[in-house]
Parts: C-alpha cells; structure tokens; sequence
C-alpha cells in the first residue's frame, strides 16, 4: 500500500477565506427603509434587485422580514404600489421605442423586425399585468371590476329575498 502524498490534500491555509462583511442578515429599520426605497425607485422585482446590490440581503431574508416584521411588510407593500407606477411609464418608453423595428436584411433591404415588435409587446403586456396586480383601482380591468359590483349587487338582492322568505315560513336563518 503506497502512502499518499500530502501534496494532494489541500493545507488549512489555502482554503478560500470567507468574504469579509457579506451580506447583511440582521434586521434594521434603517436596512428596510433602504429595501424599500430601492424597490420604490426602480422597475426590478426583489431576486435581481438583490442580486445587483451587496449591501442588501438575500430575496429569502427580505421575504422572512416581510412575514416576521409587520412595519416592514407594510412599508414593503408600500415601495411595490409606487413601483407599479414606474412599471405603466416603462410601458410608455418600449412602446415609444420603434429603433429596432425595422431591420436590414442580407440583400440590404429593410424588412419588420417582427421579432423585436415581439418581445416589445411582451415586455409592455408583462410590465401592464403587474401593474394591474399592485394596483387594480388604477391598471385593472375597470370593466371587471363594474362586473364583480354588480354580481354582488345581485347576491345580495337574491339573499335577501330568501331571509325574508324564511322571516315569512318562520324558519330560522343558519
């Protein structure tokens, strides 16, 4: 049996040290106003807002913090309805943006860039669903919602014709 060489195992000194500071885990009010003012003032969701900046936490302890700090989860909610205005203006500027919609093929040509048009109107109809989400009063479906008014209306006639049937056979209402 050969004795192994001590070049092959790797000397306690070489290990990779650990990164210095890292990120930060602990909660502070003055760490969640800065979560919130980055969220607020920007179009990115939290996982790449994180990832681009190394003095914010990772997106699982932020989403830790918005479960185990009632002030933050709300000052959170707070940054996601202004960013949903950041989200309708960006809509704008794709839609604005017709740079790339028409191409030069390999005879020299230009041809519609349908791919571009595309992706353009993804982005806009991406950015439109999450602003409806955030904030539906003002990106929602205003047709939607005069529905779900008026089948609540209706509900609520269709109830009360029914206890007052019941007040009349003198029944009781479970």
């Amino acid at each position: 049996m050969k004795k192994k060489s001590s070049k092959n195992k790797p000397a306690a000194k070489e290990l990779k040290p650990k990164h210095p500071g890292g990120r930060p885990t602990k909660y502070t009010p003055q760490l969640a106003s800065l979560i919130c003012e980055r969220v607020a003032t920007t179009t990115f969701g939290l996982a790449k807002l994180c990832e681009l900046h190394n003095d914010l936490p990772d997106k699982t302890t932020v989403n830790l913090w918005r479960y185990k700090y009632p002030e933050f989860s709300t000052q959170y909610a707070q940054a996601k309805l202004k960013q949903a205005d950041l989200l309708a203006e960006e809509c704008l500027e794709i839609a604005d943006n017709a740079t790339q919609d028409v191409k030069l093929n390999d005879d020299g040509y230009e041809t519609f860039n349908a791919e571009f048009v595309a992706r353009s109107r993804l982005k806009i109809d991406t950015r439109k669903w999450l602003a409806s989400k955030l904030l539906p009063k003002q990106y929602g479906l205003k047709l939607m919602l005069d529905q779900k008014n008026d089948e609540n209306e209706q509900l609520k006639e269709e109830l009360q014709l029914l206890r007052a049937k019941l007040n009349a056979e003198n029944l009781r209402d479970y």
